[in-house]
């Protein structure tokens, strides 16, 4: 009750400021993901795309089919999107001009600012923490967790919508769901020869691979959301708040006092390794690399970093216009 309370205060507030804001954002004149989406996670991309088909599997398939990707894609598309909008239906509320009207106009600013029409559905879920997520491959829609609201301001939530709209306008969603741990309804969409090629596709893209490409996606990610809140301050505030949890009020981050916890971890770090056999030094690398991918919330060091040398790109400058940087 006290949570429904607060959000109703908070949606009044931000409807008095949405329309004030509303003249402060401006809009690329085009915008494609590969204006913000980093080399590296294309690339990755194309890797995973390139996964062909074991010839036992495609024959007991009987399919004309030569790579795994576009075979998942078709196979799992509809059973996936009945899957998930009942899920979401039953779990959370569907954000409409008459439900959290004030979200819904954060939502259709972000859409407008990041060239995405028609706008996702958005529902908000009473569970999650600080995580919103984007889902379901083939109509997606952003799950956004009413703790994020709560503590959010609204140029910090137009941030993490755009983050969100970001994974859809990259193609993400499809391949994160393939890469998540909980695959029990795939396999059972898919049957055998489906779970073997699952299997095929998860053992190309292990733990090392998966690692690299989760810090470049949301990387990428952050970017679109940067994009959105037009707010360096703000966005890289919103980051340490993902991990945090407390009022955005109340989140102060010097930058370089932050980042210099980087340093005393990877002094920390490289005073231990270097004295541990190869053997040793491996099993911590892997280990290292398996919590990144339980981490709701990956590197942030890195990317409150990687978002300011963005920000000050002539790449992010151009999207605005020659003389009207954000």
């Amino acid at each position: 009750m006290k949570r429904t309370l607060t959000l109703c205060l908070i949606g009044i507030l931000i409807s008095v400021l949405s329309y004030a804001q509303r003249a402060d954002y401006k809009v690329p004149k085009k915008l494609d993901a590969d204006d913000f989406q980093l080399a590296q996670d294309k690339e990755f991309l194309k890797k995973f795309d390139s996964i062909k088909i074991p010839t036992l599997v495609r024959t007991m398939l009987k399919t004309e089919e030569e790579y795994i990707v576009p075979w998942l894609h078709k196979h799992i598309a509809d059973a996936q999107d009945y899957e998930l909008t009942i899920k979401m239906m039953r779990q959370g509320v569907l954000v409409t001009e008459k439900q959290f009207a004030w979200v819904k106009s954060e939502v259709d600013v972000c859409a407008e600012i990041l060239h995405i029409s028609p706008p996702p559905a958005v529902f908000i879920v009473g569970e999650g923490g600080m995580t919103a997520d984007a889902v379901n491959f083939k109509t997606p829609f952003i799950v956004l967790p009413s703790e994020l609201i709560d503590k959010s301001s609204p140029t910090a939530l137009r941030f993490a919508i755009g983050r969100q709209m970001g994974h859809i306008k990259c193609g993400h969603v499809f391949y994160k769901l393939l890469t998540a741990e909980a695959t029990g309804s795939l396999q059972f969409i898919l049957g055998k020869w489906g779970e073997e090629l699952l299997n095929a596709f998860l053992g190309k893209a292990n733990d090392l691979i998966l690692v690299d490409w989760i810090r470049a996606r949301e990387m990428s990610a952050d970017r679109a959301g940067l994009i959105a809140c037009q707010d360096l301050t703000i966005a890289q505030r919103t980051l340490l708040n993902f991990r945090l949890a407390i009022s955005f009020q109340g989140v102060e981050l010097n930058v370089t006092d932050y980042l210099e916890q980087a340093k005393i971890v990877e002094e920390k770090r490289k005073l231990v390794l270097d004295n541990l056999p190869e053997q040793v030094r491996n099993g911590i690398y892997h280990w290292e690399r398996s919590e990144r991918l339980k981490s709701p919330h990956p590197f942030i060091f890195q990317r409150v970093k990687a978002l300011q040398e963005y920000a000050e790109s002539e790449t992010y400058q151009q999207l605005f216009g020659p003389s009207e940087n954000p």
